[in-house]
């Protein structure tokens, strides 16, 4: 639990360090860093390319994002193809559709996506958990590798303990600790594989480990059995789920703020001078959006509205949390007497955004005080974004 909560600092460590550290942020369709960066960078944009140092923290969020060159310190990713081919100093949370890494990483790798490969060569100093479709290891991890994924191939070396978790695995590299293989759908022992401490593992048949074994033989383990298939899609890897969906939060959230900023600092001004009036607009518009859905599409003639409306109300529910830290953050903006910076208030939003989830994990009082909260924070933009009536005079 202690390696958990650790990996969860380290992902949100660059964000809650931009308020006290020198930052260069940038944003657009496509960004082409082809200077040197001396402090932190903040990047969000449809194509990312890093093709000059960064001597600092380096926080993306993109379609396409490249590393060609050398970071000096952490790396957070969140993106559809991620491919890094730079020196990395620090550690890397990654999340993606498609990630490649191909280079030495000193620190940690923590990454979570549909296809993942360490490419030949590449050294990760420290220890990998990954989560995802399929996961390929080519290179080197010099500590523990973790992993809960739909398949994973082995074929460089391990220097410490092995743990896998889903569907096949297949094992064509040297782990010099303890391994722990749990596949629902089997496991694949290779010519070359060899393992130089003891070896648990579950699968539904016996497996043939050859002459891999090097200390002592494997032991098949029911207690490592998994009953429902596909489980580690659902839940055995809550850390990486639980990861996966703070890194999309996070996106949403600077995506919302630079779209809509204007918006969520009226919003956050009008919590601060009208909270209960925003309390009352807020519930308002959860309890009697839905009767004029209702109404709307009963009347066949108003359909079209009503299904616009429905749509425009999932989303709201679905993106609730974050519309309600946004307007949090531009609050205590407002209450400290400050307009506050982009970032400075993603990285807020942020924090307040794990708050909330905390607020809603406390039993009975949580329950209670998360619609509040949300009503409130919903209610204020429901306000700032009625028109308002020309003055008659």
């Amino acid at each position: 639990m202690g390696t958990k909560l650790h990996l969860l600092f380290l992902l949100f460590l660059p964000v809650m360090a931009s308020k006290s550290f020198g930052m260069v942020v940038e944003s657009g369709n496509t960004i082409i860093i082809d200077q040197p960066v001396s402090q932190d960078l903040y990047l969000a944009g449809g194509t990312i390319v890093i093709n000059a140092p960064v001597h600092g923290d380096l926080v993306v969020a993109g379609g396409k994002v490249y590393i060609n060159d050398t970071v000096t310190r952490d790396v957070l990713i969140a993106g559809g193809t991620v491919v890094i081919k730079g020196y990395i100093g620090g550690k890397v949370r990654c999340m993606g559709g498609n990630v490649s890494l191909d280079h030495l990483l000193q620190g940690d790798l923590l990454v979570g996506g549909g296809d993942i490969s360490v490419e030949k060569g590449c050294v990760v100093a420290g220890s990998v958990l990954a989560g995802g479709g399929r996961l390929t290891i080519y290179g080197e991890v010099k500590e523990d590798v973790r992993v809960y994924a739909g398949k994973f191939l082995l074929y460089g070396p391990v220097g410490r303990d092995l743990e896998f978790r889903g569907g096949t695995i297949g094992i064509h590299g040297r782990v010099e600790g303890e391994s722990k293989l749990s596949a629902t759908d089997g496991v694949e022992i290779g010519y070359s594989a060899v393992f130089n401490g003891p070896v648990r593992y579950w699968s539904p048949d016996t497996v043939n480990f050859g002459t891999s074994l090097r200390a002592g033989q494997a032991v098949r383990d029911e207690n490592l059995a998994v009953r429902t298939r596909h489980w580690y899609f659902l839940g055995g890897s809550g850390a990486l789920v639980f990861l996966w969906y703070l890194g999309m939060a996070l996106v949403l959230i600077i995506l919302l703020q630079y779209l809509f900023r204007p918006a969520f600092q009226r919003a956050g001004e009008k919590v601060y001078e009208q909270t209960l009036r925003s309390f009352g607009s807020g519930l308002l518009f959860f309890l009697g959006v839905p009767l004029l859905i209702a109404l709307a599409i009963l009347s066949l003639v108003a359909m079209p509205v009503g299904f616009f409306l429905l749509f425009g109300y999932i989303f709201v529910l679905l993106t609730c949390g974050s519309i309600s830290s946004l307007v949090a953050a531009h609050w205590f903006s407002s209450l400290m007497g400050s307009n506050g910076k982009f970032w400075e208030q993603v990285g807020m939003a942020f924090v307040f955004f794990i708050l909330l989830r905390l607020i809603l994990s406390i039993p009975l009082f949580g329950v209670i005080l998360y619609p509040i909260l949300i009503c409130i924070a919903v209610g204020a933009i429901a306000l700032v974004s009625i028109p308002k009536k020309p003055s008659v005079r």
